[in-house]
């Protein structure tokens, strides 16, 4: 290896230095050579030979010497015969030059990889740490040894080393143990917050030791996401995005693209590792059973003459603990990595879905509607992760199977044949139930899907459904596919996978009770204790790959529809690449920035059908170019094609420069108003300033609650269609863009407010003169500013000119534009005595010069700025502002966090909230009684009563099996008979209580479930309660009033039915969806998808420390049943030891309930955990139904008469409103009287309150004070 001076050596004077020297600043190093010139042999940049291959012929000299020396020491040992050898200086300078020798090649060792070792690790290595702690322990025993044999008398020179060596290792250990940990030992910027198990030692990863301070900081304190650790780099979804991307490219070279190799080429490594640990657990798992029989056979040698010695017994009793114990740190390492598995496909996913949603043409957007989309994350994604958790059970449960059938051979021999013809009698029957299940899932992801959708159309339309009085209609269409398509179906699933489980459960017992009748009616060897209960304990750990199995084929048919639709929407059609040809910005003004020549337009490109065609246009720097025509004459459709949304078909388009848009549909982000504008560039106060006074923004701050700090809620719906308009224009004039292109900005506002935008926007005098502005519109003042109008009719410009041009053509625009001069003049009069004031005070310069950046330090000290609220344009300085490009600010956290810190804020979004402490046994009995309360006594009586068929079969048992003994199998058919009655019966019980639990939907805790989660079949969302419960939630969010819904997302409302920290993901997708054309106009993809990588790092911040704190409780609960089982079998040890008479079969018994303790220990605790968990989820979907309500629909003393509306008169009396309370009123102290037959237009700027007094008549919103008749 190269030192770290070796090209000052070589010299940048060398033949091929350049080449040298770029190899060492970027180094590609060949396998197993940590030098850049390779194996060679010989050098690319020097005349030599490289190291590597130098340091092989070391290497195979060493090798050799290593090998013939080993042949001599044997040949000399074996062969010749010793002869004396005198040691004079010649055998000294021998050992000296060696001990030398050998010290130097160690320093040169040392030496070598010093700077390497840290860098590559900061864990204790576990291998290390396993040798020195066993070096220990073998020569401590050995220590015993020496010291009981007084070695020190005879050899204390050996003695005095052998203490010497034992204390050097014991302090290699403890150096190896007491490594520096934290990269902050090492970094001055390390991360303080960094996951504990970056740099914990093998014996804390096997333990889940490193979460330790944290569970104790959890009893003591409520945990927030503060108190997280950050993610490890490999688990945050940048990088898993990355890896998954990157091999579904490789993919997508193939014919057929496979998601799964894409999936495990990502994440299979790790998942494989934790597949042969888990093998390892099950061959420990089938130790036991061998163990309890030797056991048993330990316990019968004391009715014997022969008793066998207790060291053996101790010896037993050691190995059964010792096997738990590895059995527990194996099995738990693969849950841990099966977990970490599932998490990485989760976020990568996610990553993918949201990246694809990004790069959606329109006709891929056409086949999937948002609902579709956000199914993908909320459902598909969830399927795979799932699937990660027991898809290992595919082939573990059969090698476990085949295991307890290798060990039952040995213990009942051909019998056993019995029992494997059972089985293979039931695959056919669990073939048909699989396939059923699959049909079923199909229909179940329909049915979920045509929820979601109607569920997203009616969260984001509600105020329309409250207008038009359909809460009843889409409550009726709401409830018809929640109850009788998704719970109708949902019930069949219930049916067959309690058939399924009745199956699976009475598979292992009909095993035994074959294996038993046959072996007691064939073989003449009695059935003994040391046979039924390693054959029980057998058939028990049959049990669990058993039951597992219908689970893994569900999830495993869940997961192959996931795939299938995930390829679907990944393979479909993005937006053409070519669609506009980029190039760099003009500079000079009357230079052509937009060219569009002889070219058409689709939005399917197989259809054939163009929305525009032969288009051929041009707009220069600095002109305002104007395109009219009818609704639906492809305005619009022009303008996007502009953005590479449409698929070009023929003729070319070429940009020059960057793009800001301004969609037809205002699309405002759930933020501040400031955030909206500055949309991710950098601060700049001043231009800020002149960009919302051109807008004519600033008297709407003097009225909002908190100035330019508002939170706008979800889709701007705290804001009117005027001041949304005027908010997406003035991000697009804080981009300081080469290019605007404007859909119809004017239309939502008021005609002098629409002046306003001309004169200091738009027009020649306006701030972006100096830019090409391409606008889509009808509105006839605005043609005048026009330096170029076009008429789009026929999918073609029909009309192309100047205004000039087109008033001496006399065609279709000049015809429009006389129509309405003479009422466009009045307007424009009555506008200058209305406009917002225009500052007197204020001059401004506008020219085109670009300029730097800002820097980083100059970025911080303006943000410091942004902290105070815009209310008024008072007081302002007079400026020279430079219209300079906008820089994108580095994206360094969630939007709002730096204002909410600062800021209370009236218009701040309600947080959602999570209780604390104990759910409240409320909880419980709200649940039960929606669930039935007879059922749930019924369904505990079933568990009961399988239950003790179960624990009295095992005493059947042993009562048969000592009876063997002593009378060689009598009445085998009397106890075959009662064997299979309890067996059936328990069996049966287990059929009764599932299908109590899917048609009653009782609390069960042998499965965790989670009501207000539908997308997972599998938990059990059952119907009675979760139909009663999901319609009081349903009505009361119909019934709650807009407030409600202003100052909650939808996307948190939507995912009620999903986990507290994934709503900020699917409101923040669903939010990107509805702003495809405005993230990419603006270039904003990767900030959008930063954010969305951060919103899922912090779920799965949350999710880590979850499912590491399960492994940690459970290696202790497991710990505490090894304990029971040593507790068990010493205690049997003593008792024969004594001389206290214990029976074989008893001892089996207590012992094969002690091996299934372990398990239902963990079980239990875990269980009460999980039900406390889930019915978290019961106590969310009840605080929704729970919600306030608007008032009633009929409020019965103030009706009116039978016979109204007679005459149409409608009175305001000292009427006054506000939107919630807390806010300042809209409406104040109106007076008004409309007679009948009168027509009354209401007049005023923008967010004067007219919109506020169309709701008031609707009772949208209702009255502060006074009264309407």
């Amino acid at each position: 290896m190269l030192e770290g001076n070796s090209q000052a050596i070589l010299g940048d004077s060398a033949p091929g230095s350049s080449t040298l020297k770029s190899a060492l600043q970027s180094p590609k190093l060949e396998p197993f050579c940590g030098n850049f010139e390779g194996w060679g042999p010989l050098s690319k940049f020097r005349f030599d030979l490289t190291p590597c291959f130098l340091d092989l012929g070391v290497a195979i000299v060493a090798a050799w010497g290593l090998i013939m020396g080993a042949g001599a020491i044997w040949f000399l040992l074996k062969k010749r015969i010793p002869q004396p050898v005198s040691k004079n200086w010649h055998f000294y300078a021998k050992l000296v030059a060696l001990i030398f020798t050998t010290a130097l090649q160690a320093a040169i060792q040392v030496e070598t990889f010093a700077d390497n070792w840290l860098a590559d690790v900061r864990q204790p290595n576990g291998v290390v740490l396993f040798y020195w702690l066993f070096f220990t322990i073998a020569y401590g025993i050995k220590l015993r040894s020496l010291v009981a044999q007084k070695t020190y008398e005879d050899n204390l020179p050996y003695f005095v080393c052998f203490n010497i060596s034992l204390g050097l290792a014991l302090l290699e250990f403890g150096l190896e143990y007491l490594v520096p940990k934290k990269q902050s030992a090492y970094d001055a910027l390390g991360d303080e917050d960094e996951c504990p198990y970056e740099y914990a030692d093998i014996f804390s990863v096997l333990t889940f030791s490193w979460m330790t301070p944290m569970m104790k900081f959890g009893y003591k304190n409520f945990l927030t996401q503060d108190d997280l650790w950050n993610l490890r780099r490999r688990d945050t979804t940048r990088v898993t995005g990355e890896t998954l991307a990157e091999n579904w490219e490789q993919e997508l070279q193939k014919d057929k693209p496979s998601l799964w190799i894409a999936l495990f080429k990502s994440f299979g490594s790790s998942y494989t590792r934790g597949a042969i640990i888990k093998c390892g657990s099950d061959i420990l798992a089938f130790v036991q059973p061998q163990l309890l029989r030797v056991l048993i056979d330990f316990i019968g040698s004391y009715e014997t003459d022969n008793p066998q010695p207790i060291i053996r017994g101790v010896a037993i009793a050691l190995a059964m603990f010792f096997v738990s114990v590895s059995q527990t740190m194996c099995l738990h390492q693969y849950f841990q990595r099966a977990f970490d598995t599932g998490m990485r496909v989760k976020s990568s996913l996610t990553a993918m879905i949201y990246a694809k949603s990004l790069r959606l043409s329109s006709e891929g957007r056409t086949s999937k509607t948002t609902g579709d989309i956000v199914n993908h994350m909320a459902v598909d994604q969830q399927r795979l992760s799932d699937l990660t958790q027991f898809g290992t059970q595919l082939w573990s449960a059969p090698f476990q199977i085949t295991l307890c059938m290798i060990s039952l051979y040995q213990l009942v021999g051909v019998s056993m044949f019995a029992g494997i013809g059972v089985m293979i009698l039931m695959i056919p029957l669990n073939g048909v139930i699989a396939r059923m299940m699959k049909k079923l899932q199909l229909v179940q992801m329909k049915n979920k899907d045509s929820r979601s959708r109607l569920m997203t159309e009616i969260l984001n339309n509600i105020k329309s459904i409250k207008l038009y009085a359909w809460n009843t209609a889409f409550m009726n269409k709401l409830s018809h596919i929640r109850n009788d398509l998704e719970l109708n179906t949902l019930r069949k699933i219930g049916a067959t996978q309690s058939i399924a489980n009745f199956t699976w459960q009475s598979t292992p017992f009909l095993v035994s009770c074959s294996t038993f009748t046959v072996y007691a009616l064939t073989d003449p060897r009695p059935l003994t204790t040391s046979v039924v209960f390693p054959a029980l304990t057998l058939f028990n750990l049959l049990t669990f790959p058993l039951s597992i199995l219908p689970m893994v084929i569900t999830s495993i048919i869940e997961a192959s529809v996931a795939v299938k639709r995930l390829t679907d929407y990944f393979t479909a059609e993005e937006l053409q690449t070519n669609a506009v040809k980029h190039e760099d910005p003009v500079s000079h003004v009357g230079d052509e920035s937009v060219r569009i020549r002889d070219a058409s337009f689709t939005w399917n490109r197989y259809d054939g059908t163009h929305v525009v065609e032969n288009i051929n246009f041009s707009a220069r720097k600095g002109e305002l170019s104007c395109i009219v025509g009818r609704v639906g004459a492809g305005k619009s459709s022009l303008l996007q094609s502009l953005l590479g949304d449409l698929w070009r078909t023929e003729g070319e388009v070429i940009i020059r420069g960057r793009i800001a848009y301004v969609a037809q549909s205002p699309w405002v982000m759930n933020a501040s108003v400031r955030e909206n504008i500055v949309f991710g560039h950098r601060w700049d106060p001043d231009f800020y300033e002149l960009t919302v006074e051109a807008c004519a923004l600033l008297d709407d701050f003097k009225n909002l609650p908190d100035g330019d700090q508002t939170e706008v809620g979800e889709r701007g719906i705290s804001l009117s269609g005027g001041q949304k308009a005027r908010l997406t224009l003035a991000r697009a004039v804080y981009a300081r863009a080469d290019i605007y292109l404007l859909d119809d900005v004017l239309s939502a506002v008021d005609q002098h407010v629409g002046r306003h935008l001309i004169n200091k926007v738009l027009g020649p005098n306006g701030v972006l003169s100096s830019k090409t502005r391409i606008l889509a519109t009808n509105a006839i003042p605005v043609l005048k500013e026009a330096d170029f109008i076009g008429l789009l009719r026929d999918k073609t410009l029909v009309e192309k000119g100047t205004y000039e041009q087109l008033l001496a053509m006399k065609g279709e625009i000049a015809n429009l534009i006389r129509t309405t001069m003479n009422d466009s003049d009045d307007d424009t009069s009555s506008d200058n005595g209305l406009a917002s004031p225009e500052s007197s005070d204020s001059t401004t310069i506008i020219d085109n010069a670009d300029s730097d950046e800002l820097s980083d330090t100059d970025e911080a000290e303006q943000q410091i700025g942004s902290l105070l609220p815009i209310r008024s344009g008072a007081n302002r300085r007079t400026s020279t502002v430079t219209l300079r490009r906008a820089s994108t600010v580095s994206w360094k956290g969630p939007r709002r966090k730096l204002g909410d810190e600062e800021n209370i804020l009236k218009s701040k979004q309600t947080q959602e909230t999570s209780q604390q402490g104990k759910v409240k046994w409320s909880v419980y009995g709200e649940y039960a009684k929606n669930s039935n309360i007879v059922a749930v006594c019924f369904y505990l009586a079933a568990l009961l009563g399988a239950q003790t068929a179960q624990v009295a079969g095992s005493y059947w048992l042993e009562y048969w099996s000592e009876a063997a003994e002593t009378q060689k199998n009598p009445n085998v058919g009397r106890f075959i008979g009662v064997y299979l009655a309890f067996g059936l019966g328990s069996s049966v019980l287990v059929i009764v209580q599932n299908l109590i639990l899917w048609i009653f939907c009782s609390i069960e805790v042998r499965l965790p479930f989670d009501l207000a989660n539908p997308d997972r079949d599998h938990t059990n969302e059952h119907c009675q309660a979760s139909r009663k419960l999901h319609e009081r939630m349903a009505f009361a969010i119909f019934r709650s009033p807009m407030s409600f819904f202003e100052t909650t997302p939808s996307g948190r409302i939507l995912n009620r039915f999903s986990s507290v920290t994934r709503s900020p993901i699917y409101a923040h997708f669903q939010e990107s969806l509805g702003g495809i054309s405005t993230i990419r106009a603006y270039k904003q993809q990767n900030r959008f998808t930063l954010e969305n990588e951060w919103r899922m790092d912090e779920n799965l911040r949350a999710y880590f420390p979850s499912i590491s704190a399960n492994r940690w409780l459970a290696v202790r609960l497991e710990f505490i049943g090894s304990i029971i089982i040593l507790a068990s079998a010493t205690l049997s040890i003593i008792s024969v030891a004594t001389g206290s008479r214990i029976s074989p079969g008893r001892v089996g018994l207590a012992m094969s309930y002690a091996l299934q303790i372990t398990q239902s220990l963990n079980w239990i605790v875990r269980q009460t955990v999980e039900v406390e968990t889930n019915i978290v989820s019961v106590e969310r979907v009840l605080e929704y139904a729970s919600l306030p309500s608007e008032a009633p629909e009929v409020i019965f003393k103030h009706r009116p008469a039978i016979g109204w509306p007679a005459q149409g008169a409608v009175s305001f009396k000292n009427y006054s409103t506000r939107y919630r309370p807390g806010l300042d009123l809209v409406l104040k102290d109106i007076n008004l009287d409309i007679k009948p037959h009168e027509k009354i237009g209401v007049v005023g700027r923008t967010g004067a309150g007219k919109s506020s007094l169309t709701l008031a008549l609707f009772r949208i919103i209702e009255p502060d004070g006074g009264s309407i008749r």
